[in-house]
């Protein structure tokens, strides 16, 4: 009788083990996007009271428009994988809570461009190479800023100016409801060059002075809320874009110094390799 009650406490003693181990099991999964050549990558891994019970499994998410960006040149890539810390968490499902940043934005209008989408920004590029080789480099610009808030204010900017009677282009592409079949040509190539070049130009002298005030307006909010980074760089690209300005050197000589610390964690992280060095499914 003592046997099978020692038995009975073994056999318990090991289930509520078992359930514990479980219950404390969780799993962290999300997207990770790189604005360097806008590379994406999901991840997961396993978690037990806060132990590691799993390396992180990542796997490439990088989509065409995204590719094509970097093959045309409209935005730029290193070449290289990001190290860890280059990465920005985009979403992350853990323990039942969700969690979404800023960058959430951009990755939104890029996925945009599938058949299910509402603005497909990859034909919109098509049809308008000269406006896209304006907006991406900018929309860059801001991902690398961590100002993906403005994103929407430039790309809209943008679709708004190809909306315009004056569009060098036709967009016929963007009118031609059958995508599997590349609609008629309406101009041939000399006519092209001409009016992706007349593009980039009537794009830049939209674009700038929007951007110049856009910038002012976010370094000045980001001041008052204390975000010093932030608003260094918004008045910092308000003088890449009018290097007379002299309201934007004035708001950024307010700004304390920031020590900078990353230069050197560069140098010594120089030689590590990314967690993506690592092989991907």
């Amino acid at each position: 009788m003592l046997r099978v009650f020692v038995i009975v406490v073994i056999v318990l003693v090991i289930i509520v083990i078992g359930l514990t181990i479980l219950v404390g099991t969780s799993s962290h999964s999300g997207e990770q996007f790189s604005p360097d050549g806008f590379q994406r990558r999901r991840f997961s891994y396993l978690e037990a009271f806060g132990i590691r019970l799993t390396a992180t499994d990542y796997f490439n998410n990088t989509g065409n428009l995204e590719l094509d960006l970097v093959k045309k040149k409209w935005i730029t890539s290193s070449g290289k994988k990001p190290k860890d810390k280059d990465w920005v968490v985009v979403s992350m499902l853990s323990q039942g809570s969700y969690y979404q940043s800023d960058a959430a934005i951009l990755i939104d209008y890029l996925d945009m461009s599938k058949t299910t989408g509402a603005i497909d920004l990859d034909r919109w590029s098509q049809a308008n190479p000269g406006y896209a080789a304006v907006m991406w480099p900018e929309i860059q610009k801001a991902a690398e800023g961590n100002m993906y808030i403005l994103i929407p204010d430039i790309l809209h900017h943008m679709l708004d100016l190809s909306r315009e009677k004056n569009n060098p282009l036709p967009q016929t592409l963007l009118t031609h409801e059958d995508q599997n079949v590349p609609p008629p040509e309406d101009l041939n190539d000399k006519q092209k060059a001409a009016g992706e070049v007349q593009q980039k130009k009537l794009g830049q002298q939209s674009l700038d002075p929007f951007l110049v005030e856009l910038y002012m307006t976010a370094g000045k909010a980001a001041q008052d809320a204390d975000q010093t980074k932030r608003a260094r760089f918004c008045f910092e690209q308000v003088l890449r874009l009018a290097p007379q300005s002299p309201e934007a050197q004035e708001q950024l000589d307010k700004l304390p110094v920031v020590v900078e610390e990353e230069a050197v964690q560069d140098e010594a992280s120089d030689a590590e390799d990314s967690s993506e060095d690592e092989p991907e499914n």
